[in-house]
């Protein structure tokens, strides 16, 4: 293997198709490679675990384990935010509210308690770097990528919490990542498909989308992503690509000098124009550390990515020594991040706190379904606001009907909604999902009993808030519940229910309160 090869891969963060590592990229693990991202598309439920078996058990086994056989210090990636962005729980929905459940409640104390718990899941899962926390401010209401996965749109706040955040997935000795630099909170383009522009100048990034990067270094963060947003005052490439934002702005201003991750190379506006090979040139000429490629199999990238680079060096755009820099950052950070095989990560104990959880899993993962010590449903009750709802006194099983809505990249097709929540609790009547262009005449509704219609982000889909308009005509009874950001003030009627996330944890906590009943069984996952 050339000098080449070898220092680029220890640069690169590669992915695979499948739960199990395919020899190939156990090949470029043992050549060096410096990580491996973990995406949905690897996490295929496997078979039930048995009673009793550790949480995470199978990811650890099937997927980590084989990867630090080969290496023991590779980097083990994955992007789990809480609330609607999750890989551990991919399949059935996080035990634990997302961010901007946390920043509603503002308790710096237990957004960094639920940190804790999600370090510790990770890192039974074998899992060393968590791309998180969303350290955005969600400036834009209409944001199509952010929205739920921020702590708010107040900059202090999100600050706050993101310096929370990140002190507690690192006390469970799991590096953060903070992103999207410099901030993906004032865009209306969804940045998988297509390349968002922010009209911010450098005062208004200093106020605004600067500050919770600030207090997430300060807090030590292990690293920093940078977002595929071009920011047409700083400069012309988007940030990853960007010397002006990597090196000046983030480096220089910021005095950042951990490790910068780009986002995944093979989102659209930056594959279609580049190439894996010419992003990665640009991304580390550009200070750059951490290439990651993308979330599906990017086998037949290497030798394009290797390829660009050895004709860069001859071209003298790009240096060794710069390559050799980054080596070196990433180097550290496996070196921290070296797992050690507790069980329970470093710090060998589980977070304290209240609430009750439930033994097992509808999809056969043996871990808490509300999160350890119960605190993801803590949290997720806490994050709660219901207008009107009335006490469920002595009324039957629940009717549920969700409106369907369409899913960012980022957030995949993890499930959401109310009706496994409420089976879980033997109060689910019938489920129904209605697809977008449903005439709302077409919808079945009960003609007595409890009625709710389950939406996200209703305010932002016409179609959803004229279903509920016409649904309400004919059942002026139901109860509103928004799993996504809350509207403004008398935007939606009346009974409504705002969880303030699509997590497993908020509609528990949902379920609960719209049935009187309390989520059964002891705490569990530790």
């Amino acid at each position: 293997m050339s000098t080449v090869v070898s220092l680029v891969n220890a640069c690169l963060m590669a992915s695979y198709e499948g739960r199990v590592p395919p020899t190939w990229i156990r090949r470029a693990v043992e050549n060096g490679l410096a990580g491996v991202g973990v995406f949905g598309t690897n996490l295929a439920p496997p078979e039930p675990a048995a009673p009793g078996a550790a949480p995470y058990g199978t990811l650890r086994d099937d997927i980590a384990a084989p990867l630090r056989a080969v290496r023991p210090d590779v980097l083990i990636a994955l992007d789990e935010e809480g609330g609607d962005v999750t890989r551990l729980d991919y399949h059935r929905g996080s035990p634990y509210p997302g961010n901007h459940a946390l920043g509603a409640v503002d308790d710096l104390g237990l957004t960094r308690e639920v940190a804790r718990a999600i370090g510790a899941d990770l890192a039974d899962a074998g899992i060393n770097l968590c791309l998180g926390p969303c350290a955005d401010v969600n400036s834009r209401p209409n944001n199509p990528i952010i929205g739920v996965r921020s702590f708010g749109a107040d900059p202090g706040r999100v600050a706050r919490h993101t310096e929370a955040f990140v002190r507690g997935l690192q006390d469970r000795r799991v590096a953060a990542t903070l992103k999207h630099f410099p901030g993906h909170g004032d865009t209306g383009t969804d940045s998988h498909t297509a390349l968002p522009d922010i009209d911010r100048d450098l005062p208004a990034l200093r106020a605004l989308d600067l500050p919770p990067f600030a207090a997430g270094i300060a807090a030590g963060a292990k690293a920093v992503m940078t977002g595929h947003i071009r920011l047409p005052h700083l400069a012309e490439p988007p940030a990853t690509l960007s010397p002006r934002v990597v090196t000046g702005l983030l480096r220089e201003e910021l005095g950042y000098d951990g490790v910068v991750v780009s986002d995944a190379l093979e989102m659209a506006p930056v594959l279609d124009r580049w190439g894996f090979g010419g992003a990665a040139v640009l991304a580390w000429s550009a200070g750059v550390d951490l290439v990651l490629l993308g979330a599906s199999g990017v086998e037949h990238a290497l030798p394009q990515v290797y390829e660009a680079v050895e004709s860069a060096l001859k071209k003298g755009e790009l240096t060794i020594e710069r390559l050799e820099e980054a080596a070196a950052r990433v180097a550290a950070l496996r070196a921290w991040a070296d797992p050690v095989p507790t069980g329970l990560g470093r710090s060998g104990s589980v977070p304290t706190g209240s609430g009750t959880g439930r033994s097992g899993s509808y999809t056969g993962r043996s871990g808490s379904d509300t999160g350890r010590s119960g605190i993801g449903l803590v949290a997720a009750r806490r994050a709660l606001v219901a207008v009107g709802v009335p006490s469920p006194g002595a009324s039957g099983p629940v009717h549920c009907v969700r409106l369907s809505s369409e899913a960012n990249m980022a957030v995949g097709v993890a499930p959401w909604g109310l009706d496994r929540a409420l089976d879980g609790l033997g109060r689910l009547a019938s489920a129904l999902d209605v697809d977008p262009g449903t005439d709302p005449a077409d919808i079945p509704l009960p003609a007595a009993g409890p009625l709710v219609v389950v939406v996200r982000d209703a305010v932002r889909a016409p179609w959803q808030h004229a279903t509920l308009d016409a649904l309400r005509t004919r059942r002026p009874d139901l109860v509103t519940v928004d799993m996504g950001l809350e509207p403004a003030p008398g935007r939606l009627a009346a009974p409504l229910l705002l969880t303030r996330g699509a997590g497993l944890a908020n509609a528990v906590a949902a379920a609960e309160l719209l049935t009187g009943r309390t989520w059964p069984g002891p705490p569990s996952g530790g």
